[in-house]
């Protein structure tokens, strides 16, 4: 009997408690959430027609020095190779003044090369960075366009859904506006 009293007041408990509209509240309580989307902005560039092309002419560059460097090489070992041979039949001390020579020769080529590089390396640098500053704005209005509130780099987020990655449809854009 005294189980079957607990059981009855416990009943209402239930029933008037859920019943409670404090308890039937949805969660989470905002109505709208904002609109964020992510983009892959190393994508953007590489993936955009005129990331492309500053990447091509980059790829020449670099070929080209590459090129540059390997005749370089061959021919200072050319040298190095004869001065090798003059030590033979040349004095001790005239050899050491060739071979400082033939240092300070190398020294000098290597530190213009690497200066050929850091401009490349630089040109690249300037090239990204102006594509970012004409693709900012077109990216402004493609998220206004999509109703979208917050545009995150993609490297930045742990997690997204598929549904908010908009590279592609950024790549588009972009290659529409910017033709030069």
């Amino acid at each position: 009997m005294f189980f079957l009293k607990n059981i009855i007041l416990i009943i209402p408990i239930f029933y008037f408690g859920f019943t409670n509209s404090s308890f039937s509240q949805i969660y989470p309580i905002y109505n709208e959430i904002p609109s964020i989307a992510v983009v892959d902005q190393e994508a953007l560039f590489r993936k955009s027609k005129w990331g492309k092309d500053i990447l091509n002419q980059i790829e020449l560059l670099v070929s080209s020095l590459n090129t540059e460097n390997e005749t370089i090489k061959n021919n200072l070992e050319l040298e190095e190779l004869i001065l090798t041979e003059k030590r033979k039949i040349v004095s001790k001390s005239e050899f050491n003044v060739m071979t400082f020579d033939f240092d300070l020769k190398v020294k000098k080529i290597r530190t213009q090369q690497a200066d050929k590089q850091n401009n490349i390396n630089s040109l690249l640098n300037n090239k990204r960075a102006l594509f970012f500053k004409k693709s900012t704005p077109i990216l402004l209005t493609l998220i206004n366009d999509l109703g979208v509130e917050v545009l995150l780099n993609k490297d930045m987020v742990a997690l997204a859904s598929l549904k908010s990655d908009i590279t592609q449809i950024a790549i588009k854009r972009i290659d529409e506006i910017l033709k030069d």
